[in-house]
């Protein structure tokens, strides 16, 4: 299997939402290939693909067999590099974070992202922090995905 095999997809997390509505929203992941690259979006279920709250162009450079730079881009194609991923391979799964600490959200607070690719399953969580390093917003847990 390659990256893109346990990347692209339609992605759920219907089932983590239902079991602990307190905790996680229900959030769909879209990830397909497309001239140049790939694209990715993250919505809320209740406000569905027209409103995503993410909404990314992305390209792949493989460095080894066990190592892949996932560079971001804004939809027009603007590198958002501060906001790159580097994902390595453990021969059961790909995990990742982001290159630097310099990645920042919309409202300039910095960004803390993990991601795991397991094939059949994405586990992911995006955090946000202030100035004085106060979690602003995001998770504290995974949200754990499965392929719709």
């Amino acid at each position: 299997m390659t990256i893109e095999d346990y990347l692209l997809g339609h992605w759920s997390n219907k089932a983590q939402a239902q079991s602990n509505p307190t905790q996680f929203v229900s959030v769909e992941l879209i990830w397909r290939k497309i001239d140049d690259g790939f694209e990715s979006m993250n919505y809320k279920r209740s406000r569905g693909p027209k409103d995503p709250y993410r909404h990314k162009k992305h390209k792949l450079e493989i460095t080894s067999d066990t190592e892949v730079i996932m560079h971001n881009y804004h939809l027009d194609w603007t590198p958002h590099e501060e906001c790159d991923i580097i994902l390595t391979f453990d021969g059961q799964a790909w995990h990742g974070k982001l290159l630097g600490d310099q990645c920042r959200g919309y409202r300039g607070d910095r960004v803390v992202s993990e991601l795991h690719l397991y094939g059949d399953k994405i586990h992911t969580m995006d955090q946000g922090y202030d100035e004085d390093n106060n979690l602003v917003w995001g998770a504290t847990q995974l949200y754990k995905f499965t392929r719709m």
